[in-house]
């Protein structure tokens, strides 16, 4: 409940909490960190103001409820890998800076009876598993990797921060780290970056040149007391450092703006930035030249703290990129958050063409959003990292029709213990083509007062789409012979359980020799059906032959074991 979470926020020993403004709550965290939650009932707009929000003939409605999920279809996509005893504010950092195949974690080591440590980088050895190799003294955030300088090497950007003795304030300075030879992770301080008034954090860093001279661009959120702003810095070769092109007081519109969706939206050859506010009012910024920069438009969206931000690449086809900006509220004392899709209905101008109602879900902790193509079929897919769950969703709608369905899902079992998810992202840390799952966890242990920061991740296994068909719980075990047969490229094959079982399918060839593993893990009773491409384990057409695929299925009172023929004819 609303009440419950609050006060377990309330009794984090890693978060100061105090309501500035009824209903508002200001989040202070023990790295510095500032943001700002309102926890009031959603209130619709009450006149026509620069606010309106315009939408589409073809509107679209997604609604989720997460008390009617079916976890068991989705569990089964990832499977625990290893815990790497690291956290990050929000999500640990990932790159591979060096280019060595073995990628580095960055964030900071915190267990009940310690500190926190520097900002630390963890690189995966020769044997899968990730181990300390370096330690950034005195950094709290580790926060973006990004080429600065355009030389084609990374840089690494971490934040710092300390009390000024003479006027108590909270000074930041962010440090930009580079190779000190082409084997080293990022390890040189190259520059350190620090905004006139030093006692401002900077929130939702995001670099790239969008003003198109060459040179890289920065723009964040920069929240303080008194001056609130949008700030635009760009990088200055002969300095080593950013010089500031733009800013923007937002303070007129709104407390406090979080999160950007970047893209050239109307194809006018210009960048824009969409971000949302506390009550959910959406400003659009605009390049207009060579270090040039102005606002173009005010919007709103149906729900408060309109943080999650993202855009994506066209998933309907109508040559049209979508922007999501994605917030959270009450709405009669229920939790929803609410995701906004909007797309250009012309110059300087949007309309909302969908809109995705997770109900159930209100973040106290955990929010973010990262888009990538989970799947490699060409589309992209969009994960939430939302309180203790983690959702990924997926297109399933037509041209200027914008439907979603859930991809994944994963619920944290231990909500009601102690442990927390605090955010969640995707990097392919093996190499093979496929994005690990990453879950940023704390356990905060009633009576000890302190807190432990460490990261679950998860390999993905949905090379094979299983579904857990409804109906009932079946009496025996059963393999059906696999449909079409014969078949090119794809067959069908169902099994069902009638116990909790340990589930083993695999298919040899004629000679009995192993081609691949469809599904090792254990199952519910009930009914499943998968779907086989004629591939080996290494994704390599197999030749036109017989194959034998086998079920073996280990429950508690019996052990089943059942062999079909599939015929594969190109």
């Amino acid at each position: 409940s609303k009440q419950e979470k609050l006060q377990q926020l309330k009794t984090r020993e890693d978060v100061n909490v105090t309501e500035v403004e009824p209903n508002i709550l200001k989040l202070k965290y023990r790295n510095g960190k500032t943001l700002y939650i309102n926890i009031g009932e959603y209130q619709p707009p009450t006149n026509n103001s620069l606010q309106k929000t315009n939408y589409s003939p073809t509107y679209d409605s997604t609604i989720i409820d997460i008390a009617t999920i079916d976890t068991m279809l989705y569990y089964q996509k990832y499977s625990y890998w290893q815990t790497v005893p690291l956290g990050n504010f929000r999500t640990l950092l990932v790159g591979d800076v060096n280019k060595n195949g073995r990628p580095e974690l960055y964030g900071q080591v915190k267990d009940y009876w310690t500190d926190y440590t520097d900002i630390m980088a963890f690189e995966m050895n020769t044997n899968g598993k990730f181990e300390s190799v370096f330690s950034y003294d005195s950094t709290v955030i580790a926060g973006n990797i990004y080429d600065i300088d355009k030389d084609g090497k990374e840089e690494l950007r971490l934040a710092k921060n300390y009390v000024d003795e003479k006027s108590s304030y909270l000074v930041w300075s962010f440090l930009f780290y580079k190779q000190s030879n082409d084997s080293a992770i990022a390890n040189n301080l190259s520059f350190t970056f620090k905004t006139r008034d030093t006692s401002d954090q900077q929130n939702d860093n995001y670099f790239g040149d969008w003003d198109g001279d060459q040179f890289t661009d920065q723009i964040f959120i920069e929240p303080s007391s008194g001056k609130n702003n949008l700030k635009i810095f760009e990088y200055n070769p002969l300095l080593n450092n950013f010089d500031m092109v733009y800013q923007y007081d937002y303070r007129p519109l709104d407390l406090y703006y979080k999160g950007f969706s970047i893209g050239d939206f109307d194809h006018d050859g210009k960048i824009e930035f969409l971000s949302g506010s506390i009550h959910g009012k959406v400003l659009s910024i605009e390049n207009t030249g060579n270090n040039s920069f102005a606002p173009i438009w005010e919007g709103k969206v149906e729900t408060n703290n309109a943080y999650l931000c993202a855009e994506t690449n066209d998933l309907d086809g109508n040559g049209k990129k979508e922007i999501w900006i994605g917030g959270q509220s009450f709405h009669s004392g229920v939790g929803i958050t609410r995701i906004t899709l909007f797309e250009n209905a012309g110059k300087d101008s949007y309309q909302v063409v969908g809109k995705i109602d997770i109900i159930g879900i209100f973040s106290f902790f955990a929010g973010n959003i990262q888009v990538i193509d989970v799947d490699k079929d060409g589309k992209e897919e969009v994960l939430l990292g939302l309180d203790d769950t983690v959702f990924i969703l997926q297109f399933n709608g037509s041209k200027n029709h914008q439907t979603y369905k859930l991809f994944y899902y994963k619920q944290n079992i231990w909500q009601n213990n102690t442990i927390g998810y605090y955010g969640a992202n995707l990097y392919d840390l093996t190499g093979d083509g496929k994005e690990e799952l990453l879950v940023n966890c704390w356990d905060d242990p009633p009576g000890l007062g302190t807190i432990k920061w460490f990261n679950w991740i998860y390999n993905p296994d949905f090379s094979v789409s299983v579904e857990k068909e409804d109906s009932g719980t079946p009496k025996e075990f059963s393999l059906s012979q696999n449909y079409p047969n014969p078949f090119n490229p794809q067959t069908n094959i169902k099994y069902e359980l009638a116990e909790n079982s340990l589930v083993l399918i695999k298919v040899y060839n004629i000679l009995g020799k192993e081609i691949t593993t469809l599904v090792e893990k254990e199952q519910t009773p009930g009914g499943y059906q998968i779907s086989w491409e004629a591939k080996d384990s290494e994704g390599r057409m197999l030749p036109s032959g017989v194959y034998l695929i086998r079920l073996s299925a280990n429950g508690k009172s019996i052990n089943y074991t059942k062999t079909v023929k599939a015929i594969f004819v190109k």
